[in-house]
């Protein structure tokens, strides 16, 4: 009897034994399956670039091109049969469209765009921001990411000097000479930067060619005219000249104080008033001014002022002994804001006109006065003030164009230099202008950075002391 039931003993052991055995590996391909494995790479895109370039022909065309490659053994994916170039020239808001060369559908294409810059005035050193998109024939839409290049002017052997805020070339002059063009770009940027709170977002360039017959290289056929001495443009300005005082004092800080305004004013749509927006461009120059003080002081005493309703007409629809003194109180007029009001009012009058108000309404907002009390305040700063100025007539605003620069100073050099106080120390940061960008690309599923899933991790744990656990107690 007892051998009897010492068989049956063993038998139920034995029987609970293999139950664990199944238990236990059950069990383990629980916690195999549960425990987090690295996530397999993302596959490569259907269509990849191979190479691509660009190329610059000066003054005649910029060539873009590219090599691109679709696997044509995946199910996904197919011959390349269209690609188009989306390009920006300088700090432009509009997006050009370039198409490539006609090329026969391949699973490998070189693509190439020439963009025909001789006939049109496309200024040297501009850069240029561009990508492509490219289609197979399965549908996949691939888009290159942005780059950034220039058109190059090679005809001469360049200089440049840079940093963050400004690029300086020039050519043919000694080291010392590009020294002081750059010097004086980077004073007139920060300046500028100082006034506003604001900085650009890529470098603002500065191009100076030694003579009239080098600088018309770039302009579009029979469009260089002898008069022109320089010429701003989105991110760029260009001009021409050998006078070393008048290039560093008044060309370069008026015409990089326009592409900066500029800048600052490229998604406005209220109408910023001329006189303002040169006299601006007149405050900058880094001379004393003595000039135009003393013309606007004499137009003063002689009842000769320009009226200011009068002002935000061209400077060249004036008589030629006029154009001068248009000046003079444009700069004047800008003066009185920062001598009176400080430098920061100044920049806040020309960001509330960036933000779409009109020039009165900026007035009013900042300096809490209208355009007829700014008239008389100024005046008074003059020391000629007045009872009051008749009430303008309303006009339908006018498309003004500004004045390419002259081929001479308006005035002679001041004796005494007064530099632009440098803002480096004192600016804060401040909000950047954004260059301009393209579609935004097509996205790809970003890749897993998140660490392991905490649940699974306590699950594995928990399997692992019920395991131990089990075998401790057969």
């Amino acid at each position: 009897m007892g051998i009897k039931s010492g068989a049956k003993t063993d038998l139920t052991w034995a029987g609970v034994a293999v139950v664990r055995f199944f238990i236990i590996l059950w069990m383990m391909a629980s916690l195999l399956a549960a425990w987090p494995v690295p996530a397999a790479a993302d596959s490569p895109p259907p269509i990849q670039v191979v190479s691509q370039s660009v190329e610059s022909h000066f003054p005649d065309d910029l060539t873009f091109t590219i090599t691109a490659r679709s696997d044509a053994a995946r199910s996904d994916a197919g011959d390349i049969v269209d690609a188009a170039l989306y390009y920006r020239v300088g700090w432009e808001k509009a997006e050009r469209v370039g198409l490539p060369e006609p090329f026969a559908p391949s699973p490998e294409v070189t693509l190439t765009h020439v963009w025909r810059t001789g006939g049109e005035t496309v200024p040297p050193f501009i850069e240029i921001s561009y990508y492509w998109r490219i289609v197979d024939r399965a549908g996949n839409d691939f888009t290159t990411e942005l780059t950034w290049d220039e058109y190059a002017d090679e005809t001469h052997d360049w200089q440049s000097l840079s940093n963050d805020q400004v690029v300086v070339y020039w050519y043919e002059r000694p080291a010392a000479f590009g020294q002081e063009l750059f010097e004086a770009a980077v004073e007139s940027y920060e300046h500028v930067a100082a006034i506003t709170g604001v900085v650009t977002e890529r470098p603002a360039r500065v191009v100076i060619y030694n003579n009239h017959d080098d600088f018309c290289a770039f302009f579009a056929p029979r469009s260089c005219q002898d008069w022109i001495g320089g010429q701003a443009h989105a991110g760029l300005t260009v001009q021409w000249g050998m006078n070393r005082y008048w290039l560093t004092h008044d060309v370069i800080p008026h015409e990089l104080a326009h592409v900066f305004y500029n800048q600052i004013f490229r998604n406005t749509w209220v109408r910023v008033p001329t006189w303002f927006n040169e006299g601006l461009a007149v405050y900058n120059e880094r001379t004393g001014h003595r000039y135009e003080k003393a013309l606007v002081e004499m137009a003063a005493a002689e009842g000769n002022l320009i009226p200011l309703r009068k002002m935000g007409t061209q400077a060249s629809g004036l008589a030629h002994d006029s154009i001068g003194l248009w000046y003079a109180q444009a700069y004047s007029l800008v003066a009185f804001i920062a001598e009176v009001y400080g430098e920061d009012v100044l920049g806040d009058v020309v960001l509330t006109l960036a933000d779409n108000h009109p020039m009165e309404e900026a007035l009013q907002r900042t300096l809490d006065m209208d355009l007829i009390a700014f008239e008389m305040a100024w005046l008074e700063w003059l020391g000629y003030p007045v009872d009051s100025i008749p009430t303008p007539i309303r006009v339908p605003p006018m498309t003004v164009v500004p004045l390419v620069l002259p081929t001479a100073p308006r005035g002679q050099p001041a004796a005494t230099v007064t530099p632009a106080p440098s803002p480096t120390s004192t600016l804060t940061p401040a909000p950047v202008i954004a260059s301009p960008t393209p579609s935004p690309p097509i996205s790809t599923p970003p890749a897993r950075t998140s660490p392991p899933c905490s649940c699974c991790c306590s699950s594995a744990g928990l399997l692992i002391l019920l395991v131990v656990w089990l075998m401790w107690r057969s």
